[in-house]
């Protein structure tokens, strides 16, 4: 990255953290959390502890990284290595993103660039870059409302599970926007925090409907209105009642279910009982957006509410972008533009490598 991108970057968060670090959401059992950051332009720093949130929001305003993780875990020994920490228990989180769920859309806002020559466009990424036939071709894409919805509906089928299958009190469920282009799940209930891997694994699995078949549906009295029953029966009751060729029991019909109710989650995140996860209330890397939680879903606009940096203008040469949208505003398309535009919107191109300061 730029040294000019750098600084810029880093003063822009800096200053948020300095006015802001009351967002910033301090985790239970603090003193027992490991901390982790990335600056700007470095590796991960992690096995940090803090004892308070004063010691805490001096590091952010010190460092201003460009992210900040806590594990979902809390040991005896934080700072230590992980096969001394002396693991305690741990969080069960999930976390879905926009990129994981097919859409139709995604083939519209696909777009491509090159990190050698600056060009990019519209597509998926070319094997070289047809301007400088380099190789360093980066898929990118941009979000639209019809992706971010379809998100959120994956997110609405996670707390169906959660409530209605695992018995989770919905006050015990924190939903997050992640930062970017998806969502994080928090849930605090003492059943889970000591569960092992191999546990967190069975939900995870269950969750995303792997292993389900139609033709082994348990119908025995009183279960088949319980768990995937209930769903496969609900999207029977729909089918048949639309389509006079009622479907047959076969594999295809049971991905058509599975498609239809599972939560497309990250498994990977959920069975990792050592993971540093995004700290809430902190600004995400890749966008300048706000970690933040969600208390209304269906009300939560992700292209606006998590803009949180300032909108005093700054001119910047973009290298390249389509079109995207953010706190109500269209920005771009732009192709080697010298622009005038708010912090915000700089930021969210200049931490992807998009473009330039100019003095």
């Amino acid at each position: 990255m730029d040294e000019k991108v750098e600084s810029f970057l880093r003063k822009a968060y800096r200053e948020h953290y300095f006015k802001h670090h009351d967002l910033v959401e301090v985790p239970s059992k603090m003193a027992s959390r490991e901390f982790g950051y990335i600056p700007f332009g470095g590796g991960m720093i992690r096995h940090l502890s803090f004892k308070n949130q004063g010691e805490l929001f001096a590091e952010l305003v010190k460092q201003a990284p460009s992210s900040v993780y806590c594990s979902n875990a809390v040991y005896e020994r934080p700072t230590l290595q992980m096969d001394e920490k002396g693991w305690r228990g741990a969080d069960l989180i999930f976390d879905i993103d926009a990129d994981s769920i097919p859409t139709p859309c995604k083939a519209a806002h696909a777009w491509w660039f090159c990190g050698d020559c600056h060009r990019g466009g519209t597509g998926n990424k070319p094997g070289r870059c047809p301007f400088c036939r380099g190789q360093a071709v980066e898929q990118m894409h941009w979000s639209c409302r019809e992706c971010l919805n379809a998100t959120k509906e994956h997110v609405k089928r996670l707390v169906d599970f959660l409530q209605d299958d695992f018995g989770v009190d919905p006050q015990g469920i924190r939903l997050y926007f992640s930062g970017n282009r998806g969502y994080h799940a928090q849930v605090q209930d003492e059943r889970f925090e000591t569960a092992d891997p191999q546990i967190r694994t069975e939900m995870a699995n269950y969750i995303r409907g792997t292993g389900f078949n139609l033709k082994a549906q348990d119908r025995a009295s009183g279960r088949a209105e319980l768990g995937w029953n209930r769903r496969a029966n609900l999207y029977l009751a729909a089918a048949a009642a639309t389509d006079s060729a009622y479907p047959k029991r076969n594999q295809k019909l049971t991905n058509q279910i599975i498609a239809a109710n599972a939560a497309s989650i990250d498994e990977s995140v959920t069975t990792d009982i050592h993971r540093v996860f995004r700290m809430p209330g902190t600004l995400h890397g890749s966008s300048g957006l706000l970690k933040m939680r969600v208390e209304s879903l269906e009300k939560f606009d992700p292209q606006k509410q998590p803009v949180v940096l300032s909108g005093e203008a700054v001119t910047v040469k973009i290298y390249y972008s389509p079109e995207f949208f953010l706190n109500g505003v269209r920005f771009g398309p732009y192709d080697s533009s010298t622009v005038k535009i708010p912090i915000y919107a700089a930021v969210y191109l200049l931490a992807r490598g998009l473009g330039a300061v100019i003095n």
